[in-house]
């Protein structure tokens, strides 16, 4: 394959995915820009189809899914429908404070000098890939250790509630992310929260600690002083391609370019 001709064939193989999201086989994928690339003289190799398939994976426009010899599908941007998962305006409203406390407060407490966060519930609502697929909160760290090689990205997701009531819930969805992030946590909204002695509920306690999700209540969501971390996070180690699924699918173009760069 002519190097130059590459942005040209990039396109004319996305002109084949279908427009609605739905997935195309590999196969298929490649007969069809094979066969228009033959109708006028030309010849495109099985190895160049591979190329420039995880080019526009790598450009973030195509995702990888399942089939007989796999397949891809468009990340597309919802404009009419809404999210399939359901935002209470309660929960809405926490999430701007939330978010500023989480950056001054939670990053530096937890030595976190480099990172990106997004409000990920608004996200562009991008099409996730299902139910529980997308945090409310996100924040992608550079992790570095001194006597560990190399460099690390930690992905750290929060789930938001308003209150105790909706906070069991809560506890499945923050570890439905643990397919991609590697710490979790419930973040509950609690006003009359002031006793460090008072867990909340002794229920949503034991199942997070049950499945390695964190915990944390908070009084007033722009004051990182009343946060309380109940139940730690269990570092997870999820699969690679999931988190680079992630990523490309939730995380705005401006954030993976800076995520690329810390990796260079």
């Amino acid at each position: 394959m002519d190097p130059a001709r590459k942005p040209e064939l990039k396109q004319k193989l996305l002109q084949f995915v279908p427009a609605d999201g739905k997935p195309i086989g590999n196969g298929n994928l490649r007969h069809l820009i094979q066969r228009q690339l033959a109708s006028s003289g030309d010849q495109l190799a099985d190895e160049d189809y591979w190329l420039l398939r995880d080019s526009l994976i790598d450009d973030g426009l195509l995702l990888t899914g399942r089939g007989k010899g796999g397949s891809v599908r468009r990340v597309l941007i919802e404009k009419e429908q809404p999210t399939s998962e359901a935002i209470s305006p309660a929960e809405a409203d926490l999430y701007d404070a939330f978010h500023t406390a989480i950056k001054t407060g939670y990053a530096p407490a937890n030595g976190l000098r480099r990172f990106v966060s997004e409000i990920t519930a608004r996200q562009g609502r991008r099409v996730t890939g299902g139910k529980w697929t997308r945090p409310d909160i996100t924040m992608i760290g550079l992790r570095t250790y001194a006597f560990t090689p190399g460099k690390r990205l930690e992905i750290i997701t929060f789930e938001v509630k308003p209150n105790l009531d909706s906070a069991l819930e809560g506890v499945f969805e923050a570890l439905a992310h643990s397919a991609f992030a590697n710490r979790t946590y419930l973040a509950v909204h609690s006003p009359g929260y002031e006793d460090v002695d008072d867990l909340g509920d002794d229920r949503i306690v034991q199942e997070c600690e049950r499945f390695g999700v964190g915990y944390m209540l908070f009084s007033d969501p722009a004051n990182y002083d009343t946060y309380q971390i109940i139940a730690s996070a269990r570092l997870k180690q999820p699969d690679p391609e999931n988190v680079d699924t992630f990523i490309r699918a939730q995380i705005t173009t401006q954030n993976q370019e800076e995520l690329r760069e810390w990796l260079r």
